[in-house]
């Protein structure tokens, strides 16, 4: 399996597709050591023999004076070992020459001469025709970057001179270094002999996919994959090392229940790897004491303190870094105010350290931590969290705790609340018996969980808190702000009756030491918005509203017109927008940067629920990204996710919800992360992959715990929704119960609410108490929910023969559900079928353009149901399939899609990859999937041609 490589995958492909028409190529794959480059080759071999190519592979080793010709001869000696260069008159004259490669063909009694270069490569070139007369020849060459200086002559030869034979020549290379081979590569690009392929490390999640591949599992747990992402840097060779070196540490066991990390896990380096590094460090005397002070510092060091740290002067150390970089072993970056050095990889630190011992660990991080604090003064910046770590290593655990609590708490005036929390976690951790700090800790955590909405750890901590202040004698004000925090997160929790409770306690406390009265007004709002009191939430918050503002509190101000907005978005969006814009004018007028996140994102949400636009929604996520406000960010990413599914747009969802999973999963946020797997199932769903789909919902259910949430929305969209779409509503419906009866009672705003209530109208008869159901939600402020109750009330009006009144509910549920065509044109169809039973409305108009719309781009099922009914109604049935609205015939003919087609038309405007993906609100990646699939259908051979084709076909800029 090859993850993360698409477009060099269809790049080799489409070199592939065209051998057996006699046209050859090269491709030079280039990339640093372990990123995939041995796999890319070795998937184009397999292809290859699938095809029914003649595959012949070689690879250069690394020596000091490399054997002449070795891959070349090892390619042609592996794969004609047993049967000899094929007998062809047009190679006859070259099999002399061929015997200075493969000693075994030589001619007896013949010398094989000292013919030019030139002869050789074109005895190679003509061999390797004559093995690929037919389906053609794949000349695999591996790590040419040990080459000698021989084979790479031939290659360039081959490549000068391959276009007109049935040769794909595949070559890779490292490119972190300079070598005669790079620079032959180079050239070769440059003038076109050769096509050069550049493969990047991985994102995240597609090293987190390697190691779920690696280890035969759909999903593997969150604790791994961060492993997995934090010490494999991204190239898929170290993730693999790095797993077999857990297996046989015993660090990662597989159990009935599937894989899962014993114990945390420690330094375990891959074998392999350490001993690269420890013959690199061996081989370059004293860089080592270098380097080991410097991977104290963490994997990017400041080199000015390692004078201090190591005893050595400053231009000593210099050389010995210079010795470091030249070994790949350090990188120089860019930083203010000077150039710092970092280890190229996070295992390489690991390996250096790991040759300490205790003691001189201890020593080494104490003489840091004096050099830190001697050159930084007050420990500005990161300089904070380095001194809180080599204090910790120094065998100082209260004092780290000390650093890591005043680091969690600038990280939280900087509304980093992921980061803070896990300073003050740690900082928990390495207290000890200092009461005092302990205290001072657990209140700056508490704090930020409750920011965070962590409600169980808030009332985990929030009670200890009370203990110890209570302990210690502390005033009635610092535990009357604790009830406050166990109230707020009562809150979250929906825990109407805890969060009542704490607020009377905080009360009590609080009478005669000065927290300000708004704060319980705003919090009593919020049970009363909960607990459906939505009069009384209504009047609080406007009371609380009026004494922030007085009171210049404009968080608490923020607060209160949240509760408004949220209270009025159960019955008008307008209204709803209007509060959620005051608090965004706010907080950006006081510069309250998470309360400008959270307004954002709710008029964001309001958008998505009315049918509007995309751009409010990303906009929120952009901002809660730059603020640090990940959570949210997570959480507008799965919102854009369901804004694409809302629009029949599944490529962008699965992007969207990849994203949002990703996110999550860093985050440790499983429920998000879940949703982010169950979108990408109903992405699955509308493109009748089921296979797919419920891979996805296997691992959406795996990472959220089971969560009743995830597995009701899974139930109720993607799994009802391939059963729609296939046109079998009783499993449809069978689906959409077990989905309501897991939702029923709670406010999550699944969309296919509205299809269970229009299924229950068609198919069980009960669609007024269904209808009722929903409309008692408040959820029918989302438009298309709303679409599908308002058919189903018209399903309902017309079985009741009142007719004119089914009409007029279609009419408005019609235009509810006009932000997507795919969705109305659904709808029309299921609602024609009750009118053509029941006599009311124009059901074969309906059916007509729902074909109109379905027939060239699918689901088949729905246009062929469609045809059945218009057949039914005793209606003309259309045979030929028409293009998609707005498709050019041309376009539709060639099975190119609607939004390849708006790529097209990008491409023709002259937009690069990355406006084009900014403007359609996908990724680069799915832009350029997009655009190989495209090249593909019009016959084009690449980018190039394909802008060409675009420009001629659409117009290009004036």
């Amino acid at each position: 399996m090859v993850v993360g490589r698409d477009p060099e995958w269809q790049e080799l492909r489409r070199s592939l597709d065209r051998l057996p028409d006699g046209h050859g190529a090269t491709v030079v794959v280039a990339g640093e050591a372990g990123v995939g480059k041995s796999r890319l080759l070795s998937e184009v071999a397999a292809e290859g023999v699938r095809r029914g190519a003649q595959v012949l592979t070689g690879r250069a080793v690394e020596r000091d004076v490399p054997h002449p010709f070795r891959p070349v001869a090892e390619a042609l000696f592996s794969h004609l070992r047993q049967s000899g260069p094929p007998q062809v008159p047009e190679l006859t004259p070259f099999l002399h020459i061929l015997g200075r490669l493969v000693p075994q063909w030589r001619v007896p009694g013949e010398s094989p001469g000292e013919e030019s270069l030139v002869v050789v490569g074109e005895a190679v070139l003509r061999l390797l025709a004559a093995v690929g007369d037919g389906p053609g020849c794949v000349l695999v060459l591996e790590d040419l970057h040990w080459a000698d200086a021989e084979t790479l002559e031939v290659v360039e030869y081959l490549a000068d001179n391959i276009a007109g034979e049935p040769v794909l020549c595949v070559i890779s290379l490292r490119d972190e270094e300079p070598s005669k081979a790079l620079s032959c590569a180079h050239d070769l690009a440059a003038r076109r002999a050769a096509t050069m392929v550049s493969l990047r490390r991985l994102s995240d999640e597609e090293a987190v996919s390697v190691a779920a591949a690696c280890l035969h599992t759909p999903v593997i747990p969150r604790e791994l994959a961060e492993v997995v992402v934090a010490r494999a840097d991204g190239l898929p060779f170290l993730v693999e090392e790095l797993l077999a070196e857990m297996v046989r540490a015993r660090e990662l066991e597989r159990t009935a229940d599937g894989w899962v990390l014993d114990r945390a896990p420690g330094l375990t380096v891959p074998a392999t790897f350490a001993e690269t590094v420890w013959r690199r460090l061996a081989s370059r005397p004293g860089v080592r004491d270098v380097l080991v002070a410097a991977a104290l510092q963490g994997r990017s060091f400041d080199w000015r303190l390692l004078a201090d740290m190591t005893g050595q002067d400053e231009a000593t150390v210099v050389g010995r870094l210079r010795r470091a970089v030249d070994a790949q072993l350090l990188s120089v970056e860019a930083a203010d105010p000077g150039p710092r050095f970092r280890f190229r990889h996070a295992l390489t630190r690991e390996a250096v350290l790991a040759e300490l011992l205790p003691p001189e660990r201890a020593a080494l991080a104490a003489r840091g931590l004096r050099a830190v604090e001697a050159a930084h003064p007050g420990l500005p910046g990161e300089w904070c969290e380095l001194a809180a770590e080599l204090a910790e290593q120094a065998g100082e655990p209260s004092r780290a705790a000390g650093f890591h609590l005043e680091s969690g708490r600038r990280a939280f005036g900087s509304t980093a609340l992921t980061s803070s929390e896990a300073k003050l976690e740690r900082a928990r951790r390495l207290v000890g018996d200092n009461r005092q700090l302990a205290v001072e800790i657990d209140e700056a955590l508490c704090e930020v969980l409750v920011k965070a909405g962590n409600a169980e750890r808030v009332g985990e901590v929030g009670q200890r808190l009370l203990s110890r202040l209570a302990g210690l004698g502390a005033p009635p004000a610092r535990r009357a702000q604790v009830h406050l925090w166990l109230a707020r997160s009562a809150v979250v929790s929906a825990d109407w009756a805890s969060a009542l409770d704490q607020l009377h306690h905080a009360r009590e406390l609080a009478a005669s030491s000065g927290v300000a009265a708004n704060e319980f007004e705003i919090l009593a709002a919020q049970v009363a918005l909960g607990e459906g009191r939505l009069d009384d939430a209504v009047t609080l918050a406007g009371r609380a509203l009026t004494s922030a503002e007085s009171g210049r509190r404009y968080e608490l101000a923020c607060e209160a017109l949240a509760v408004l907005g949220q209270r009025e978005r159960l019955r008008d969006l307008t209204s709803a927008a209007r509060a959620f814009s005051a608090a965004l004018a706010l907080a950006e007028q006081h510069g309250l940067t998470l309360w400008r996140v959270r307004a954002l994102h709710e008029l964001g949400t309001i958008d998505l629920l009315g049918g509007g636009p995309l751009d409010r929604l990303a906009h929120a996520r952009k901002a809660a990204l730059d603020a640090g406000a990940l959570a949210t960010a997570a959480t507008a990413s799965l919102q854009m996710a369901a804004w694409f599914i809302n629009h029949a747009d599944p490529e962008a969802t699965i992007d969207a919800g990849r994203s949002c999973a990703a996110e999550a999963r860093r985050l440790r946020l499983p429920l998000v992360e879940g949703l982010g797997f169950t979108v990408q199932a109903v992405a699955h769903a509308l493109l009748d992959q089921r296979a797919e789909m419920e891979v996805a919902i296997d691992k959406a259910v795996a990472s959220s715990g089971g969560h009743p949430e995830v597995r009701g929305v899974a139930l109720l969209m993607a799994q009802a929704l391939l059963w729609v779409v296939r046109e079998d509503r009783g499993r449809a419906l069978r689906e959409l119960d077990a989905g309501m009866e897991l939702l029923r009672g709670t406010l999550v705003t699944a969309p296919g609410r509205g299809l269970w209530a229009l299924v229950h109208a068609l198919d069980v008869g009960d669609g007024e108490a269904a209808v009722a159901e929903v409309e008692a939600s408040g959820l029918t402020t989302y438009w298309l929910i709303r679409g599908w109750v308002g058919h189903a009330k018209a399903v309902t009006l017309g079985r009741r023969g009142r007719t004119a009144e089914a009409e007029e509910a279609f009419i408005r549920a019609d235009a509810d559900l006009a932000p997507c065509d795919w969705f109305r044109h659904h709808a029309r169809r299921l609602v024609a079928e009750a009118a053509i039973a029941d006599g009311w409305g124009d059901p074969t108009r309906w059916l007509a353009d729902a074909l109109a719309f379905f027939d060239p781009s699918g689901p088949p099922a729905v246009a062929s149901a469609c045809r059945s009914l218009l057949r039914q109604a005793g209606a003309p049935v259309p045979r030929r399939r028409r293009p998609a609205p707005d498709l050019p015939e041309r376009m539709a003919a060639l099975g190119v899609t609607p939004r390849e087609a708006e790529v097209l038309a990008l491409l023709a405007e002259g937009r690069p990859t990355r406006e084009i993906a900014a403007r359609l609100y996908v990724s680069p990646k799915t832009v350029e999937r997009h655009i190989a699939n495209l090249a593909a259908k019009v016959g084009v051979g690449g980018r190039s041609e394909l802008v060409a084709y675009a420009a001629r076909h659409h117009g290009g800029p004036e």
